[in-house]
């Protein structure tokens, strides 16, 4: 509703202004600023670059085209043809239309002196200038985010807190995969909003929410993987039982500023015990313990997911994005 807003008003402030200029052909400005609003604050500002430089490219093929071939259909075929083949190759595709509209101004007077050409700059820079600006203020999406991000950990937790109940049952069957379902909805719905407001600001940090949401997506794929293990155990080995306390401990303790480094130390010791524990007597007991032992190593790259996600942020994020108090 924003965006429809800041169109509609944009676009009549522009022709206003245009208006009070007394420029030629005014409602071009109000076009210029619909078209120049975007989803995001620096996909306006590059689209307004990008039609700035095809204005330049625009007015200088046109006039070479128009003082050749005249002011006509036919020329103005050429004039397109040129214009559209060299804004292709550059890259400037979304300047097409709204320079191609100005040109046919040119067209209509039937000359293309300096006043013409100021006119048709002015009315670019209004619309463009007005759009912009009406784009730089796009409400910020950190409450949302942090909504997203308490969200898919309580997710987490659910999938966390199943697997370390189910890793102890012999029967699974009503052990189904769906809680996977919310999650990965969850962190794309994440994604969308910490997408936007890396787009909406200018600042190194605002990368932030973007890479933790991958990162969760990552740890997410791997508790999958870890899920499918846990169905393929037909019998439930002793040693599941120090797994199942630490998938619970891992539960309680994987929020956003913690840096696992404590979690991996109690893993390592956790597979020590697993090495020195009596060999098992049977086939089935060996496959199982051996799913145990994966299931170690997968619960390993998930936290070390996390360190390394920790490792990588600078001061600025951390005490931008973290509750210090908490961490």
């Amino acid at each position: 509703m924003l965006k429809l807003i800041k169109m509609a008003a944009g676009s009549a402030v522009s022709i206003i202004l245009a208006d009070v200029l007394g420029l030629l052909y005014s409602p071009s400005a109000g076009i210029m600023t619909l078209l120049t609003i975007q989803d995001t604050s620096k996909e306006t500002i590059a689209i307004s670059l990008k039609r700035v430089a095809a204005f330049l490219i625009a007015t200088l093929l046109a006039f070479g085209v128009f003082q050749v071939a005249g002011y006509h259909a036919v020329s103005y075929g050429i004039f397109l043809l040129l214009f559209i083949a060299v804004c292709q190759f550059l890259k400037l595709n979304e300047a097409i239309s709204t320079n191609a509209v100005l040109v046919t101004h040119y067209l209509l007077e039937g000359h293309m002196d300096i006043s013409l050409i100021i006119n048709e700059a002015l009315l670019l820079f209004i619309g463009a200038g007005i759009g912009t600006l009406l784009n730089l203020y796009i409400p910020g999406k950190v409450k949302e985010i942090r909504r997203m991000q308490h969200t898919l950990e309580e997710d987490l937790k659910t999938v966390l807190m199943r697997m370390s109940q189910y890793i102890l049952k012999d029967d699974k069957s009503d052990y189904t995969g769906t809680c996977f379902d919310k999650l990965l909805a969850d962190i794309s719905e994440g994604e969308k909003h910490a997408y936007a407001y890396m787009n909406n600001t200018f600042f190194q940090e605002s990368k932030y929410f973007m890479e933790y949401m991958q990162m969760r997506r990552q740890q997410c794929m791997v508790l999958k993987d870890i899920y499918k293990k846990i169905v393929s155990i037909n019998a439930v080995p002793v040693q599941a039982e120090r797994i199942s306390a630490f998938i619970h401990s891992i539960s309680i303790n994987f929020g956003e500023s913690n840096n696992a480094q404590e979690l991996l130390t109690e893993l390592n010791e956790l597979m020590k015990e697993m090495k020195e524990t009596t060999l098992p007597s049977t086939r089935e007991e060996f496959e199982n313990r051996a799913v145990l032992y994966l299931i170690l190593m997968d619960l390993e790259y998930f936290l070390q997911l996390k360190k390394e996600f920790v490792e990588t942020l600078t001061t600025e994020q951390i005490q931008k994005y973290w509750d210090l108090e908490e961490s």
